[in-house]
């Protein structure tokens, strides 16, 4: 696994790529919502991000993508713990070996979406859904799922008996 790059030299990264407009934003000090007011970190609303785009082996906790539309990227490696990644379009993105854990993933689409040997740990990922997407190694630990959504995964034993499985997949996030 390579070294992640500091969230300062993440930002200046994003900005090169013109992402964000200045070299370090600053860390929020929650998970942001879609209705802040002002952006708190670094934010992706209605954005397509496609091409084949690396961003990955970056340091980004709490960053928000809403409504966005995400084709062939590569987030490997990357930390995204407590980021708000809910309803948008995940095509073909790379998330393996990332740090995913706490986010809320909710109402998202992830077609061909690699999550190998991500931490999940304790993400919200109800009313979401899934298609040949790959759970190898990821650790699933508090993870919220619906029992039926639990048909179309392929998790193993391991990951299914840490899962928290609930019957009911509501609350919907507020941004839809």
């Amino acid at each position: 696994m390579l070294d992640r790059l500091t969230c300062a030299a993440s930002c200046e990264r994003l900005q090169k790529l013109g992402f964000i407009d200045g070299s370090e934003l600053p860390m929020p000090s929650r998970m942001p919502r879609h209705d802040d007011l002002e952006p708190l970190g670094v934010s992706f609303f209605k954005s397509s991000l496609n091409d084949e785009l690396d961003m990955s082996n970056l340091t980004l906790p709490r960053t928000f993508f809403g409504r966005s539309d995400l084709s062939k990227v590569s987030i490997k490696n990357t930390n995204s713990s407590e980021s708000n990644l809910c309803w948008n379009e995940f095509v073909a993105i790379d998330f393996g070996l990332s740090d995913l854990s706490l986010c809320d993933g909710r109402s998202s689409n992830f077609y061909t979406v690699t999550f190998s040997n991500s931490d999940l740990t304790r993400t919200d990922l109800r009313h979401s859904r899934f298609k040949h997407c790959v759970f190898y190694g990821a650790i699933m630990d508090g993870t919220i799922l619906t029992r039926t959504q639990a048909v179309r995964l392929s998790l193993s034993n391991e990951q299914r008996s840490t899962i928290d499985w609930r019957w009911f997949s509501d609350p919907v996030p507020d941004g839809g």
